[in-house]
């Protein structure tokens, strides 16, 4: 083929879900709403490589049990850590690298599932000169960085679908993955009040915070 489509992606959080007979035998992360997925497109032949669009769709949703939520530190003053968590932190630091404004968002409440362009909280585009179809000239390379979001505190597996043209060719690509909305973390307010859910965009402060179509639930 004259093109290569690789998938990819980056989160400074996710939901840990430790081994059990139901998991496996690893413990499983599952990336948290809002992270980046990455489509890397290269047109290595002649030809032209457009991308005509994209689609989701969500294939399974299950309640899970999270132990925890797994951070990546974050650069900056932070208060005096003992020598093991010193080298952690450190080792982590070296190999940071921040989350990028997204091209796209996916909304997988939705139905079906919408794929538009990234909006700020007034409604415009934040990568003003995004829009598909997409054309990659011959030999050359594109990232296209998406952002996957659901309010389900349960794991939601989901597939993306990019639809390509190139050359002779013409059709889709697609790929697994699964994003959840749960931190396992809760707020907790004077007045005896229940604890309240902690959304990502509280526990980590750069997190991008979504703004749904209208009219969703």
């Amino acid at each position: 083929m004259d093109f290569d489509l690789q998938l990819g992606g980056l989160s400074h959080a996710f939901a840990v879900l430790d081994p059990s007979t139901t998991v496996g035998p690893d413990p499983v992360h599952i990336p948290l709403t809002g992270h980046n997925v990455y489509l890397d497109l290269a047109a290595t032949g002649e030809h032209d490589l457009v991308l005509l669009g994209l689609r989701a769709e969500v294939t399974g949703r299950a309640p899970m049990k999270p132990s925890g939520v797994s951070l990546v530190p974050q650069p900056g003053p932070v208060l005096s850590l003992a020598e093991d968590l010193s080298q952690a932190r450190r080792r982590a630091l070296e190999n940071y690298q921040p989350m990028q404004i997204p091209d796209a968002e996916v909304f997988l409440d939705e139905t079906p599932p919408l794929v538009r362009p990234a909006l700020d909280g007034q409604g415009i585009p934040v990568v003003p000169d995004f829009g598909l179809p997409l054309r990659i000239p011959a030999g050359t390379a594109w990232r296209l960085v998406l952002a996957p979001h659901t309010e389900d505190r349960g794991r939601v597996e989901w597939r993306l679908f990019a639809d390509v043209a190139c050359g002779g060719f013409r059709g889709a690509v697609d790929w697994e993955l699964k994003v959840t909305a749960e931190t396992t973390m809760r707020t907790f307010r004077p007045g005896g009040t229940a604890p309240e859910f902690t959304p990502v965009y509280v526990i980590a402060p750069h997190w991008r915070v979504a703004w749904p179509p209208k009219g969703s639930r």
